[in-house]
């Protein structure tokens, strides 16, 4: 086996560098990439230096952060570790999905920080329970999502504007009002939107659309 080549992309200076001098230690090759360059550009200069191994910090200062770089990186035949302080485990499975071999939280201690690193460089597989949790975490959210569209989907424009009103915090009379219909009429369509999206009251109806972002999802303002 050759020496080991590893970058670093890392906007939390003393982190990074304490990470590759702990890395160095191992007698690996490591450099650490400035993020401030933008995704593209470090994206090139990962290209040019052909290493073993990315490490990547998910809240890179720039659109879509460290996101961003996995799955290109990966189709360049770049293995890569998420390095990162992101709790939000569906980001994490998210990190997975798109490629990386490993998820590694910034507060675990450094020794195994590098253990896991290293093996990853190597080639070796890591955390495979870790994976396979987040994984699990990941389907179930998109089988709720794929279900909420579905439901959503069942309403009609009308029904979807009654919707949105109650989002907004409109009552029965407002929306009455305000569509130039009667109030027998509003009920009829909020009845209706309760009986779609399967949920019991307003507040349900309201609460599952904002979980599940649908007004921003369908584009309405």
């Amino acid at each position: 086996m050759g020496t080991r080549q590893i970058v670093v992309v890392d906007d939390h200076p003393l982190l990074a560098i304490g990470l590759c001098r702990a890395l160095e230690r191992s007698g690996t090759v490591v450099e650490q990439l400035d993020p401030l360059v933008g995704a593209e550009q470090v994206l090139r200069e990962v290209a040019d230096r052909r290493p073993d191994c990315a490490v990547v910090d998910l809240g890179l200062p720039f659109a879509g952060g460290g996101s961003a770089l996995i799955a290109p990186l990966v189709a360049d035949d770049i293995r890569v570790v998420v390095l990162t302080g992101e709790s939000d485990r569906l980001l994490l499975a998210r990190s997975l999905m798109a490629g990386a071999e490993a998820v590694i939280s910034k507060s675990e201690p450094l020794p195994d920080i590098v253990t896991t690193i290293l093996l990853v460089t190597d080639g070796q597989p890591v955390r495979a329970g870790d994976r396979a949790e987040l994984m699990a975490d990941l389907r179930l959210v998109l089988h709720e999502q794929a279900k909420s569209d579905s439901l959503f989907a069942g309403l009609s424009p009308r029904e979807q504007q009654v919707l949105a009103g109650l989002m907004d915090g409109h009552s029965a009379a407002s929306l009455a009002e305000r569509h130039f219909v009667s109030m027998a009429t509003v009920r009829a369509q909020i009845r209706s939107v309760l009986t779609k999206l399967e949920v019991g009251s307003q507040l349900e109806a309201v609460a599952l659309a904002h979980r599940h972002r649908w007004r921003l999802r369908v584009g309405q303002s």
